[in-house]
Protein backbone atom coordinates (compact mmCIF):
# COMPACT_ATOMS: atom_id res chain seq x y z
CA UNK A 1 0.00 0.00 0.00
CA UNK A 2 1.21 3.09 -0.68
CA UNK A 3 0.23 7.11 -0.76
CA UNK A 4 1.45 9.88 -3.28
CA UNK A 5 2.76 13.11 -1.57
CA UNK A 6 2.76 16.07 -3.68
CA UNK A 7 4.90 17.82 -1.72
CA UNK A 8 7.82 15.13 -1.59
CA UNK A 9 7.44 14.66 -5.26
CA UNK A 10 7.64 18.33 -6.10
CA UNK A 11 10.85 18.85 -3.88
CA UNK A 12 12.61 16.13 -5.92
CA UNK A 13 11.53 16.88 -10.07
CA UNK A 14 14.23 18.55 -11.88
CA UNK A 15 11.60 18.91 -15.05
CA UNK A 16 11.51 21.51 -16.65
CA UNK A 17 7.87 20.79 -18.58
CA UNK A 18 6.44 17.99 -17.50
CA UNK A 19 4.68 17.87 -13.70
CA UNK A 20 4.40 22.06 -14.33
CA UNK A 21 2.19 21.87 -12.43
CA UNK A 22 1.23 18.53 -10.84
CA UNK A 23 -1.92 17.39 -9.00
CA UNK A 24 -1.42 14.45 -6.62
CA UNK A 25 -4.71 12.34 -6.05
CA UNK A 26 -5.67 9.08 -3.63
CA UNK A 27 -8.55 8.35 -6.16
CA UNK A 28 -10.01 9.01 -9.23
CA UNK A 29 -12.71 8.18 -11.59
CA UNK A 30 -9.81 8.55 -14.32
CA UNK A 31 -6.69 11.30 -14.69
CA UNK A 32 -7.49 11.14 -18.26
CA UNK A 33 -10.87 12.96 -17.80
CA UNK A 34 -9.14 15.72 -15.85
CA UNK A 35 -6.61 16.35 -17.73
CA UNK A 36 -8.91 16.55 -20.94
CA UNK A 37 -11.21 18.72 -19.12
CA UNK A 38 -8.01 21.43 -18.47
CA UNK A 39 -6.84 21.00 -21.81
CA UNK A 40 -10.58 22.15 -23.10
CA UNK A 41 -10.41 25.14 -21.08
CA UNK A 42 -7.06 26.20 -22.62
CA UNK A 43 -4.62 25.40 -20.16
CA UNK A 44 -0.88 25.01 -21.17
CA UNK A 45 0.81 22.35 -21.38
CA UNK A 46 2.88 20.07 -18.84
CA UNK A 47 -0.28 19.62 -16.66
CA UNK A 48 0.37 16.22 -15.11
CA UNK A 49 -2.28 13.98 -12.63
CA UNK A 50 -1.54 11.60 -10.89
CA UNK A 51 -3.17 8.57 -8.90
CA UNK A 52 -2.90 5.84 -7.02
CA UNK A 53 -6.05 4.80 -7.95
CA UNK A 54 -8.99 4.87 -10.87
CA UNK A 55 -12.03 4.10 -10.40
CA UNK A 56 -13.22 4.52 -14.00
CA UNK A 57 -9.94 4.20 -15.95
CA UNK A 58 -9.63 2.98 -19.60
CA UNK A 59 -7.07 1.58 -22.00
CA UNK A 60 -7.24 1.23 -25.28
CA UNK A 61 -10.50 0.50 -27.33
CA UNK A 62 -12.67 2.40 -24.19
CA UNK A 63 -11.58 -1.36 -22.02
CA UNK A 64 -11.42 -1.02 -18.43
CA UNK A 65 -9.12 -0.91 -16.52
CA UNK A 66 -8.77 -3.15 -13.27
CA UNK A 67 -7.27 -0.58 -10.12
CA UNK A 68 -7.58 -1.86 -6.89
CA UNK A 69 -6.54 0.48 -4.15
CA UNK A 70 -2.91 1.50 -3.58
CA UNK A 71 -1.79 -0.95 -6.08
CA UNK A 72 -0.90 1.26 -9.28
CA UNK A 73 0.54 4.53 -10.54
CA UNK A 74 -2.22 6.16 -12.81
CA UNK A 75 -0.87 9.51 -14.60
CA UNK A 76 -2.34 11.65 -17.40
CA UNK A 77 -0.22 14.39 -19.10
CA UNK A 78 -1.12 17.54 -21.17
CA UNK A 79 0.61 17.79 -24.24
CA UNK A 80 0.55 20.15 -27.24
CA UNK A 81 2.98 18.71 -29.65
CA UNK A 82 4.30 20.09 -32.70
CA UNK A 83 2.89 17.20 -34.79
CA UNK A 84 1.24 16.16 -37.83
CA UNK A 85 -2.04 14.53 -36.72
CA UNK A 86 -1.14 11.22 -38.18
CA UNK A 87 2.29 11.35 -35.93
CA UNK A 88 0.08 11.58 -32.72
CA UNK A 89 1.26 8.28 -31.72
CA UNK A 90 4.76 9.93 -31.32
CA UNK A 91 3.73 10.86 -27.99
CA UNK A 92 2.75 7.35 -26.66
CA UNK A 93 6.23 6.15 -28.18
CA UNK A 94 7.94 9.09 -25.67
CA UNK A 95 5.96 8.08 -22.83
CA UNK A 96 6.76 4.65 -22.95
CA UNK A 97 10.29 5.31 -23.42
CA UNK A 98 10.43 7.70 -20.70
CA UNK A 99 8.71 4.89 -18.48
CA UNK A 100 11.14 2.10 -19.63
CA UNK A 101 14.20 3.93 -18.83
CA UNK A 102 13.35 5.04 -15.59
CA UNK A 103 12.07 1.33 -14.42
CA UNK A 104 15.67 0.23 -15.92
CA UNK A 105 17.54 3.20 -14.67
CA UNK A 106 16.04 2.48 -10.92
CA UNK A 107 15.99 -1.17 -10.90
CA UNK A 108 17.50 -2.67 -13.62
CA UNK A 109 14.86 -4.26 -14.80
CA UNK A 110 14.85 -5.32 -18.75
CA UNK A 111 11.96 -3.64 -20.24
CA UNK A 112 10.60 -4.43 -23.91
CA UNK A 113 7.50 -2.67 -25.79
CA UNK A 114 4.78 -4.79 -26.90
CA UNK A 115 3.30 -3.00 -29.80
CA UNK A 116 1.15 -0.47 -30.04
CA UNK A 117 1.60 0.52 -26.35
CA UNK A 118 2.62 -2.04 -23.34
CA UNK A 119 5.65 -2.39 -21.46
CA UNK A 120 6.45 -5.76 -20.89
CA UNK A 121 8.55 -7.51 -18.15
CA UNK A 122 9.51 -10.75 -18.39
CA UNK A 123 6.46 -10.72 -20.84
CA UNK A 124 4.16 -9.93 -19.30
CA UNK A 125 2.37 -6.42 -19.13
CA UNK A 126 3.70 -4.10 -16.44
CA UNK A 127 1.80 -1.08 -18.12
CA UNK A 128 -0.42 0.65 -20.92
CA UNK A 129 0.02 4.44 -22.65
CA UNK A 130 -2.72 6.11 -24.04
CA UNK A 131 -3.10 9.00 -25.89
CA UNK A 132 -6.00 10.83 -27.40
CA UNK A 133 -5.62 13.73 -29.20
CA UNK A 134 -7.96 16.79 -30.55
CA UNK A 135 -8.04 18.52 -33.31
CA UNK A 136 -9.42 22.25 -34.54
CA UNK A 137 -9.86 21.47 -38.22
CA UNK A 138 -6.48 19.24 -39.46
CA UNK A 139 -4.17 20.80 -36.50
CA UNK A 140 -3.99 18.85 -33.68
CA UNK A 141 -4.63 21.11 -30.84
CA UNK A 142 -3.56 19.06 -28.15
CA UNK A 143 -2.75 15.22 -27.03
CA UNK A 144 -4.01 13.93 -23.42
CA UNK A 145 -1.11 10.85 -22.68
CA UNK A 146 -1.95 7.96 -20.06
CA UNK A 147 -0.28 5.35 -18.47
CA UNK A 148 -1.08 2.65 -16.18
CA UNK A 149 1.16 1.08 -14.40
CA UNK A 150 1.12 -1.77 -12.06
CA UNK A 151 2.87 -0.84 -9.16
CA UNK A 152 2.14 -3.23 -6.10
CA UNK A 153 -0.74 -4.85 -7.92
CA UNK A 154 -2.12 -8.26 -6.58
CA UNK A 155 -3.75 -10.39 -9.15
CA UNK A 156 -4.03 -13.55 -7.34
CA UNK A 157 -7.52 -12.71 -7.15
CA UNK A 158 -7.79 -12.12 -11.07
CA UNK A 159 -6.99 -15.45 -12.96
CA UNK A 160 -7.57 -13.87 -16.12
CA UNK A 161 -4.84 -11.51 -15.24
CA UNK A 162 -2.03 -13.38 -13.56
CA UNK A 163 -0.93 -14.83 -16.16
CA UNK A 164 -0.44 -11.87 -18.62
CA UNK A 165 0.24 -9.41 -16.10
CA UNK A 166 2.96 -8.21 -13.56
CA UNK A 167 3.34 -5.65 -10.94
CA UNK A 168 6.60 -3.92 -10.11
CA UNK A 169 6.79 -5.64 -6.71
CA UNK A 170 6.29 -9.11 -7.89
CA UNK A 171 8.83 -8.45 -10.78
CA UNK A 172 11.16 -6.87 -8.38
CA UNK A 173 10.72 -9.04 -5.33
CA UNK A 174 10.67 -6.12 -3.15
CA UNK A 175 8.60 -2.75 -2.64
CA UNK A 176 8.89 -0.01 -5.05
CA UNK A 177 8.45 3.87 -3.89
CA UNK A 178 6.29 5.54 -5.86
CA UNK A 179 7.53 8.87 -5.26
CA UNK A 180 11.02 7.87 -6.96
CA UNK A 181 9.27 6.18 -10.09
CA UNK A 182 7.19 8.60 -11.23
CA UNK A 183 9.59 11.02 -10.73
CA UNK A 184 12.28 9.33 -13.14
CA UNK A 185 9.34 8.79 -15.15
CA UNK A 186 8.54 12.08 -15.78
CA UNK A 187 12.27 13.28 -15.96
CA UNK A 188 13.17 10.23 -18.97
CA UNK A 189 10.28 11.21 -20.67
CA UNK A 190 10.79 15.20 -20.84
CA UNK A 191 14.47 14.29 -22.61
CA UNK A 192 12.33 12.22 -25.34
CA UNK A 193 9.29 14.57 -25.77
CA UNK A 194 11.50 17.67 -25.59
CA UNK A 195 13.80 16.28 -28.17
CA UNK A 196 10.91 15.39 -30.76
CA UNK A 197 9.32 18.44 -30.22
CA UNK A 198 13.08 19.87 -31.63
CA UNK A 199 12.63 17.85 -34.52
CA UNK A 200 14.03 14.21 -33.65
CA UNK A 201 11.81 11.48 -34.16
CA UNK A 202 11.81 8.84 -31.14
CA UNK A 203 10.96 5.82 -33.99
CA UNK A 204 14.26 4.01 -33.96
CA UNK A 205 14.85 4.21 -30.06
CA UNK A 206 11.32 2.59 -29.70
CA UNK A 207 11.15 0.06 -32.20
CA UNK A 208 14.40 -0.84 -30.89
CA UNK A 209 12.36 -1.92 -27.58
CA UNK A 210 9.66 -3.85 -29.47
CA UNK A 211 8.76 -7.44 -28.48
CA UNK A 212 6.85 -7.75 -31.57
CA UNK A 213 9.07 -7.33 -34.64
CA UNK A 214 10.25 -10.63 -36.30
CA UNK A 215 7.36 -12.65 -34.85
CA UNK A 216 4.45 -14.28 -35.86
CA UNK A 217 1.54 -12.58 -35.05
CA UNK A 218 -2.65 -12.76 -35.20
CA UNK A 219 -4.30 -9.57 -35.88
CA UNK A 220 -7.93 -9.21 -34.44
CA UNK A 221 -9.55 -6.78 -37.42
CA UNK A 222 -12.19 -4.25 -36.19
CA UNK A 223 -14.97 -6.41 -38.14
CA UNK A 224 -13.84 -9.68 -36.91
CA UNK A 225 -11.71 -11.24 -38.88
CA UNK A 226 -8.14 -12.90 -38.15
CA UNK A 227 -5.40 -12.31 -40.31
CA UNK A 228 -2.11 -13.92 -39.60
CA UNK A 229 1.79 -13.12 -40.69
CA UNK A 230 4.54 -11.63 -39.54
CA UNK A 231 5.53 -8.60 -37.96
CA UNK A 232 7.74 -6.89 -40.21
CA UNK A 233 8.33 -3.38 -39.60
CA UNK A 234 6.94 -0.10 -37.95
CA UNK A 235 5.94 2.57 -40.27
CA UNK A 236 7.14 6.27 -40.01
CA UNK A 237 3.74 6.90 -38.06
CA UNK A 238 3.61 3.98 -35.73
CA UNK A 239 1.61 1.98 -37.72
CA UNK A 240 2.79 -2.00 -38.17
CA UNK A 241 3.02 -3.68 -41.19
CA UNK A 242 2.44 -7.17 -41.41
CA UNK A 243 3.65 -9.47 -43.64
CA UNK A 244 1.04 -12.26 -44.67
CA UNK A 245 0.97 -15.59 -44.33
CA UNK A 246 -0.76 -16.03 -47.68
CA UNK A 247 1.41 -13.41 -49.39
CA UNK A 248 1.28 -9.08 -49.49
CA UNK A 249 1.02 -7.22 -46.17
CA UNK A 250 -1.39 -5.63 -44.32
CA UNK A 251 -0.58 -1.99 -42.31
CA UNK A 252 -2.42 -1.97 -39.26
CA UNK A 253 -2.93 1.00 -36.80
CA UNK A 254 -5.60 0.09 -34.03
CA UNK A 255 -6.09 -3.23 -33.56
CA UNK A 256 -5.33 -6.19 -31.46
CA UNK A 257 -2.15 -7.60 -32.06
CA UNK A 258 -0.80 -11.07 -30.30
CA UNK A 259 1.76 -13.38 -30.50
CA UNK A 260 1.04 -17.04 -31.40
CA UNK A 261 3.56 -20.44 -31.38
CA UNK A 262 4.68 -21.64 -34.99
CA UNK A 263 3.49 -25.58 -34.75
Amino acid sequence: MFTLTQTTIEERLRTSLLGRPLVCLKSVESTQTIVREAARRGEAEGLAVVAGQQTAGKGRAGRSWWSPPSGGLYLSLLLRPNLPGDLTSWTVMTLTLGAAEAIEQLYGLPVAIKWPNDLLIQGRKLAGVLAEGAFIGSRLDYVVAGIGLNVATDFSSQPELADTAISLEAALGAAVDPASLLVALLEHSERHYLAMQAGVSPLAAWQARLDTLGRPVTVHLADGRLVHGVAGAVLPDGALRIDLDDGGSQEVRAHDVTLRHQS
